[in-house]
């Protein structure tokens, strides 16, 4: 009987769940399959993974996969050493997954790009250097899957994750004196100086691969610059970056002076909606916070990438 390991959430989760993957594989070989509710869109290429990741919609799923063997459900949020900030997403999957506390052996996310992928990237990172005329891009991700749009042109975030409107126009207002910039967002302003692109999120990986640094939240963005060893500064609201980000590797810049919570999501829901409002002023940032934050990322910047 094989473990059949199901990975729920979203493609930043797929991502975090890799290393542990390909530990397994190491140490097991192909005698397993994954089920990925979000698809398989970055086990697609995988060497060792490819094979093994299935959709839900995967013609005959049940009777071949699922019921022969044995369906074990993944979910790190609930995992003892992430809900205290003891461990990442990364290495709660290895926990579960390989059954380990020691997680010095796990590799980063292996993304595997297409020819075409890459091309298509370096076309966007090509087109962007005609556009703002400067030596070396950078991809800035200012809103999570949580974020949406209000009529009013302001975006909200209820878990205060993403950038507000009018401070991801300000850093890249200052951002763009010096480096090209590509915005990776599905919310999208028709004032914007930024480069958008029309793609997908695995051409998303290629571009962010292409680019020289990046800028993000909380969201799949960094796990994709991680996996490709990308510098970059990560701005983060009300989630911890032991948690959900690599500060070992990352520029991590918060509020200062502000408290915030751990927000037991997907585990207790009226606490983690109790614990949003709390944190509710994590990403709510004065204009003197904005210019600590943007010369932060520009001296970052010129540090690792130069001008």
């Amino acid at each position: 009987m094989k473990k059949v390991f199901v990975i729920n959430g979203g493609a930043g989760r797929v991502i975090c769940a890799l290393p542990a993957l390909q530990k397994y594989y190491k140490n097991h070989g192909p005698d397993f399959y994954i089920l990925s509710e979000s698809g398989i869109e970055f086990f697609v290429g995988h060497p060792e993974l490819q094979d093994l990741a299935f959709e839900l919609n995967h013609k005959g799923l049940f009777e071949d996969i699922i019921k022969p063997n044995d369906l074990v459900t993944i979910e790190p949020y609930r995992e003892h050493g992430y809900y205290n900030q003891k461990k990442s997403l990364s290495q709660s999957f290895d926990k579960l997954i390989n059954n380990t506390d020691d997680h010095s052996d796990l590799e980063k996310p292996k993304i595997v790009l297409s020819k075409m992928e890459e091309i298509n990237a370096l076309d966007a990172v090509s087109n962007v250097r005609d556009y703002h005329k400067k030596k070396k891009t950078i991809v800035i991700q200012p809103f999570g899957r949580s974020c949406s749009l209000h009529k009013t042109g302001h975006t909200i975030d209820p878990s205060s994750r993403s950038l507000s409107t009018d401070d991801y126009f300000y850093i890249s207002e200052k951002i763009r004196r010096k480096y090209n910039l590509i915005t990776f967002s599905e919310i999208k302003f028709d004032n914007d100086e930024n480069m958008y692109v029309e793609t997908n999120i695995r051409q998303w990986s290629a571009i962010i691969e292409a680019a020289d640094y990046f800028v993000g939240i909380d969201s799949v963005g960094q796990h994709m610059a991680y996996a490709f060893n990308k510098p970059g500064s990560i701005i983060l609201g009300s989630t911890f970056a032991e948690n959900i980000s690599y500060p070992k590797h990352f520029n991590i810049l918060e509020k200062k002076g502000i408290k915030k919570k751990y927000s037991p999501i997907r585990i207790d829901g009226l606490d983690g909606e109790l614990i949003n409002r709390y944190n509710d002023t994590c990403m709510d940032f004065t204009r003197k916070e904005l210019d600590d934050i943007t010369n932060k990322i520009l001296v970052d910047a010129k540090k690792k990438i130069g001008e």
